[in-house]
């Protein structure tokens, strides 16, 4: 089992102290009055925008009178919650999205991954990876590049997360580069697939439509039976976060993209190894 990243662990202090204040029977705006603190404080505390400090903790957990047994579990989650990430350092690159992304990313039991366009960013060369980031607006390519590399070495070569994706054979035929670079991307493919903790299945042209062929997405799911799924989704005007929560203007609940994506990992895809042996390229 992963450990969880710190963005996981806030996500969980949040809603750890939302449940005390709740159970205590007290609002925000009784626990600002009482304690002297703003009410914006309480909101940002809650919402786990801001750490909390060990001194404030102890305030609350006084205030609504907690067990030593539910003191001692805040307390565990609060010391998770103010490590640093092991991105950390690259944190001025990205967005708060992909900053989510990776939180879920180093904590998730399962992932599953499919692309229409793109190799998974996971399983790109060091080659094909830059050539792709030379399509990127941002001026730090080469320190991107790092993260993603560093990212590979964290998600491949410890089995603690079990790996899946599907690639449209589209993203394959596509040549990034050069030919040659796309036949060692296709190798490096078959390569990684052989781990035991990674499976990679290529939806051929030959299987036609299939459910939700045109949106690349990404599916966490965690060891804890109360931490939910979560879709991750990427499109030209950015990234969104789902949940099983309603979001206002998304139509798709996770359980469609799972769905979707157990569907066609069933009738649709092929092994990646199964797929490339056809490719005469590859076979000489």
């Amino acid at each position: 089992m992963p450990d969880a990243d710190p963005m996981v662990s806030r996500h969980r202090l949040s809603s750890e102290l939302q449940e005390a204040r709740r159970k205590a029977g007290y609002t925000q705006p009784d626990v600002a009055r009482e304690t002297g603190w703003s009410l914006s404080k309480v909101m940002r505390l809650e919402s786990g925008r801001v750490k909390i400090s060990m001194t404030d903790l102890k305030a609350l957990i006084s205030f609504y009178g907690l067990s030593p047994d539910a003191s001692e579990k805040l307390r565990r989650a609060a010391e998770e919650a103010r490590r640093q990430p092991w991105w950390y350092e690259y944190r001025s690159l990205l967005s708060e999205g992909f900053q989510s992304y990776l939180g879920y990313e180093a904590s998730a039991s399962v992932i599953r991954n499919f692309e229409a366009l793109f190799i998974p960013g996971l399983l790109q060369t060091e080659e094909y990876a830059r050539v792709a980031l030379q399509q990127s607006v941002v001026p730090e390519k080469e320190e991107l590049l790092d993260l993603r590399m560093k990212r590979q070495e964290r998600m491949l070569s410890e089995a603690n997360t079990e790996l899946r994706f599907l690639i449209d054979e589209a993203a394959l035929r596509r040549v990034v580069g050069t030919a040659e670079l796309m036949e060692a991307q296709i190798r490096h493919l078959q390569e990684v697939s052989a781990l035991e903790h990674v499976s990679i299945g290529v939806v051929p042209f030959s299987s036609g439509l299939y459910p939700l062929l045109r949106s690349p997405y990404v599916i966490f799911e965690f060891a804890k039976a109360d931490q939910e799924r979560v879709v991750y989704l990427e499109n030209p005007d950015g990234s969104v976060i789902l949940n099983n929560k309603a979001i206002v203007g998304v139509q798709r609940s996770v359980e469609t993209y799972l769905e979707a994506f157990w569907e066609i990992e069933n009738s649709y895809a092929q092994p990646i190894t199964e797929w490339s042996s056809h490719l005469p390229q590859l076979a000489a």
